[in-house]
């Protein structure tokens, strides 16, 4: 079985659609019950539109059918007589090391993607029944802004090939752990992208592709604000769900990308000869690859530096939403802070922003005061060191 991804000649009603998953067996033939699932979840239902799901969705198939292969099971197989379900089987393989020994949440994404697959292929008729059944278990219901219209009574259904995940931590950096950070990297690009992340929470392919034409003058910006909204296009850089939205750059923050733009940008750009719409540029002159790769290492190496292990690119979008939804409590209701982080992340649903709200009872008030104006403070005297 192998995995291939299709260039523009893959049309459908006359449209191209260049990335998307394909399945071939090794006897060279189309899977052609994975192709119709995909097209169905991925183009028609116009529900996933990241091409980044597009790859989610091929490699959780082509492991699947992959592993059916080379076992010589028929994936139409999801009778009784088996000693355990299929679906069982393959998250048992996932578990061992010969599966790769993965994380119980990496093989639930991969089980739900394939539960919506044996739906689908119960509806069409490719088998007579689903390998799995539902059962109802006790989830921890919700204390915060929603917990008044959870009619769940802390009860829900899912297949019973899940496995049980403990609640994951959100790990979120203290004041002086964001300065010990910035202080811990050398390079001033790398720096000044990092100072971003922490006070936008845009994510890794964000930053990648946050275009030139968004940085302005803030001479130029004559409301009388400390923060300047900036409105993030899917036409011009890399969204998650490809859902535009507004972000608030502190004044300060963009202060520091003009003057990169006018000088160290400027240099770097020269050096390639040519004109790049992207902010960011390696020191050859060339935009960061697009999925923000290169900076999980410059986040990691500093973090080290600075005696922090667990450090990651998402730690910083966390860090931004944990300390700027406290901020807002401060002085504005719940309901409001919720929704202004909501949007400024651009998740899809309040429910998603108010796992920040467990984070704020971990961390002390010391560590929450004066978050903004520390980092903009330890940055700009660093730029000018």
């Amino acid at each position: 079985m192998d995995l291939f991804f299709s260039t523009n000649k893959f049309k459908l009603n006359g449209l191209s659609y260049t990335g998307f998953p394909i399945l071939i067996s090794k006897n060279g033939k189309v899977a052609e019950e994975a192709l119709d699932f995909c097209i169905a979840h991925l183009i028609k239902r116009g529900r996933v539109q990241s091409k980044k799901s597009w790859i989610t969705y091929g490699k959780a198939l082509y492991q699947f059918f992959g592993w059916c292969e080379v076992n010589g099971i028929d994936w139409r197989d999801v009778g009784n007589d088996r000693e355990a379900t299929i679906l069982a089987e393959f998250r048992d393989w996932n578990l061992s090391p010969e599966g790769g020994s993965l994380a119980a949440t990496t093989v639930n994404a991969r089980l739900r993607l394939l539960c919506a697959f044996y739906r689908y292929a119960a509806n069409c008729g490719w088998v007579t029944t689903v390998p799995y059944a539902m059962e109802t278990v006790t989830v921890r219901q919700p204390k915060g802004f929603l917990a008044h219209v959870d009619a769940s009574g802390g009860r829900r259904t899912t297949a019973d090939v899940m496995l049980k995940t403990p609640r994951t931590t959100i790990r979120v950096l203290s004041k002086h752990q964001s300065i010990d950070l910035l202080n811990a990297i050398t390079n001033s690009t790398h720096k000044l992208i990092m100072r971003l992340a922490l006070t936008t929470g845009l994510r890794r392919e964000e930053l990648a592709t946050f275009p030139l034409k968004y940085v302005i003058n803030p001479v130029t910006y004559t409301k009388h604000r400390s923060f300047i909204r900036v409105n993030l296009d899917p036409r011009d850089m890399t969204i998650k769900g490809n859902q535009p939205r507004g972000i608030d750059v502190p004044r300060t923050v963009m202060e520091a990308l003009w003057q990169y733009v006018l000088d160290r940008r400027h240099q770097h750009e020269s050096i390639s000869g040519q004109p790049q719409p992207f902010l960011f540029l390696t020191e050859s002159g060339h935009p960061y690859a697009n999925d923000g790769a290169a900076f999980l290492g410059i986040v990691k190496k500093a973090g080290k530096s600075a005696g922090i292990p667990y450090i990651n690119v998402h730690i910083l979008r966390h860090t931004y939403a944990t300390h700027t939804l406290y901020a807002m409590m401060q002085s504005k209701a719940q309901t409001h802070a919720l929704l202004y982080v909501r949007d400024r992340l651009g998740h899809a649903s309040v429910t998603t922003t108010e796992k920040y709200l467990h984070s704020l009872s971990e961390l002390e008030d010391a560590l929450m005061n004066d978050y903004q104006s520390e980092i903009d403070l330890i940055s700009k005297e660093l730029s000018s060191a």
